[in-house]
This record gives structure tokens, sequence and C-alpha cells, in this order.
């Protein structure tokens, strides 16, 4: 892989089954059109606990390359699977992607350039996220550089979505942290992490014209999360909260 434009594309799997062929179609077109912008991409599939047909699947599939990675896992945790392909992963920078979601085509190509084209360490994110489903929506989402959301309300709701794009020693530095919901009542660890993120000075922004096809489904782990009153870990975000009250630029004078 070329050292300056790889992207190792982590994709967590459980138990989509079908749903996971059609995601994969969605990752090989991500990828074509990221090739043909002169970038290596290569896939780091996770099978964290997959049914037998989730399993075949992915393991079969066109879109899995030879030279692509696809890890078995039986953490039975969203978090600690996404550590485990990051530590697998070769590329310079960082995508994450699920199994069942789609993304607009350049979002690869997009990101990078917003990563490589902003000042300081940066989580870059799709503009939109498109939900479709369960619930169908559109909405927008809140870049650091260019908006005024206010940074404090973060404890209440998270901006940001867990489709993210960042240089790989980022998530190196700052792991995920694991929920086990069932056993310590925590949840949402993408919410945890982008904080996280945010309290050491990582902005977390947009690339332009990019989406996120998100797929609602009335039973999920997030509902689940809901369900059963999760909490979000607790985070050093939350230590200062007054450092918040003006936003991102004024916390960190």
């Amino acid at each position: 892989m070329k050292p300056n434009s790889s992207i190792s594309a982590i994709m967590t799997f459980h138990g989509e089954k079908v749903l996971a062929n059609f995601a994969l179609l969605g990752f090989s077109r991500l990828r074509a059109a990221a090739e043909a912008a002169g970038l290596d991409v290569e896939l780091v599939a996770v099978l964290d606990s997959a049914d037998e047909e989730t399993a075949r699947i992915v393991g079969g599939h066109p879109g899995v390359r030879s030279a692509d990675k696809v890890l078995e896992v039986a953490n039975r945790d969203l978090a600690s699977s996404r550590n485990d392909g990051i530590a697998l992963a070769s590329g310079k920078y960082i995508a994450i992607l699920d199994g069942d979601d789609y993304y607009s085509k350049n979002w690869l190509t997009a990101a990078l350039q917003t990563a490589e084209a902003v000042r300081g360490r940066v989580i870059v994110h799709p503009a939109l996220t498109v939900s479709f489903g369960a619930v169908h929506c559109v909405a927008e989402t809140f870049d650091m550089d260019h908006g005024d959301y206010p940074l404090a309300s973060c404890m209440l709701a998270h901006p940001w979505v867990s489709c993210s794009f960042g240089l790989r020693e980022i998530y190196v530095e700052h792991r995920y942290t694991p929920t086990r919901l069932h056993e310590s009542g925590f949840g949402f660890e993408d919410w945890h992490w982008n904080l996280e993120t945010v309290s050491h000075g990582i902005r977390h922004v947009t690339a332009p014209e990019t989406a996120l096809f998100y797929r609602r489904k009335a039973s999920s782990m997030v509902t689940e999360m809901a369900q059963n009153g999760a909490m979000v870990r607790p985070t050093r975000f939350f230590e200062e909260p007054e450092k918040w009250r003006d936003g991102f630029l004024g916390a960190m004078e």
C-alpha cells in the first residue's frame, strides 16, 4: 500500500445475513471510486460471533479480495471488535463502517481530501445521514469548524454518527471503550469515543457532499441500549463541563 494514500476500512459484522451481501457490494463501489482516484484501500472485515450465514457470505463474497483481512472474534461487543480490526489494519487512515449500511460513492475520497486539507487533528464524518427502514429522515451532521452547535449539549445528545474517518494513530491512541451493556449498564460506545476525542483537542468535521445511508431497524443495538436505560461511560469530557459552555474554540484557549 502507498504510505500516504492508504486506507483501511474496518467493517463489522454480527448477524446481518443477506444484508452483508448488499453492504459489501456498496463497499466495492466505494473502493472502486477511491482506486480510480489513486488511493489504496484494504478491507478489514471483523466477524464478531457472526452467525453461519453471515460468515459464509462475507467469507465468499467477490468484493472481499485475497489481500483483505477477515478476522473472527467472539467479543459480542462492537467497541472491542473495532479495536481488533484497527490493530490488524495497515493503512495510514482508518474508515469505520458498519456491515448493513451504505455510503455515498465519494465517501472515502472526500473524507481523505478533508482530513488532509484542514488544520490540526480531525475526525471526519459524512455531511448527511439519510435514514431508511424503520425510520425515514435526513439529518445534517454538525461540523465543529462551521457551525454554532453548543458543545455542552453533547452531554445530553450525540451530534455525530458512528461512521468516521481519520488517521490510524488517533484510533490507536484513543481506543473504543467496551460497553458490556448487561454487565455494566453502559452503552453508546460511539458517543463516548467521540466525546473522548473532542476532550483531547481533536475536532469533528464533515466532508462536503457525502452521505451515510443508515439502516434504521425496529430492533437494534441502539434501541436495546435505549430500552435498557443505558448510560454513556464517564469520560474526560464530563470532568469540566464549564469548558464547553462557549464552544470548542473557547474551551481550547
